[in-house]
């Protein structure tokens, strides 16, 4: 009987004991589910939240590209109307064009120079000179300097290939008016809003400057302009 009653209680704790075996493999189990379905879930909401901010990111790109296509199209505007209105004034003011373009070109003048390597520093607009021992006289619409160049700006609403010729013409005898002159270098520039039949070409040919209506500023030198410079 003891033995039988040995035998019972070993086989008794055998169950047991693989009864507790197989509760904690179950609680391991899920447990190990547990955290499974919680790093699904937490990688489900980072993969939410980055899809969320690349998304705001792309409209607020968009945003931004929309106002920055709005504000180009509204200077475009800007300039187109400012174009068109020096034109008008070419076509209503055709006897003015020297007072109108050099009130227009004068504070240019000195910056695209600049910007294109002249170290001119002093500006003179509308300079007449009568020489009265010899009768000549001459006047000059915008008049750059420093200490080694002058550059002289032809100002013009509507350029053409004669305005080029006079000018080349009336620049002969500009060092006898013109004593600052003196052994320094002198250049030439036509500035117009329109440059009739090619003008502008030609007087790139004649070693001019050329300066022109420009879509982001009033007015901008020609890239070409250095080629080939007339020195007077």
């Amino acid at each position: 009987k003891e033995e039988e009653q040995r035998r019972k209680e070993e086989e008794q704790r055998r169950k047991e004991e693989e009864q507790r075996r197989k509760e904690e493999e179950e609680r391991r189990r899920k447990e190990e589910e547990q955290r499974r379905k919680e790093e699904e879930q937490r990688r489900k909401e980072e993969e939410e939240r980055r899809k969320k901010e690349e998304e705001q990111r792309r409209k607020e790109e968009e945003q931004r590209r929309k106002e920055e296509e709005q504000r180009k199209q509204e200077r475009d505007r800007e300039m187109a109307k400012l174009k068109q209105d020096l034109r008008d004034l070419a076509y209503r003011f055709t006897s003015q064009s020297g007072h109108i373009i050099e009130g227009l070109m004068e504070p240019s003048a000195m910056r695209i120079f600049q910007k294109a390597g002249y170290d001119v520093d002093r500006c003179t607009k509308n300079y007449k000179i009568h020489i009265k021992a010899t009768g000549k006289k001459a006047e000059y619409d915008v008049i750059l300097l420093d200490n080694t160049v002058v550059i002289v700006v032809e100002v013009k609403i509507n350029c053409t290939k004669t305005d080029v010729d006079d000018f080349i013409k009336h620049m002969i005898p500009f060092r006898e008016l013109f004593p600052e002159a003196a052994n320094k270098e002198v250049l030439g520039a036509m500035a117009a809003i329109n440059y009739d039949r090619n003008s502008d070409q030609y007087a790139h040919e004649q070693g001019l400057f050329v300066v022109r209506v420009d879509n982001d500023e009033i007015f901008s030198l020609d890239d070409s302009s250095k080629d080939e410079l007339r020195k007077f």
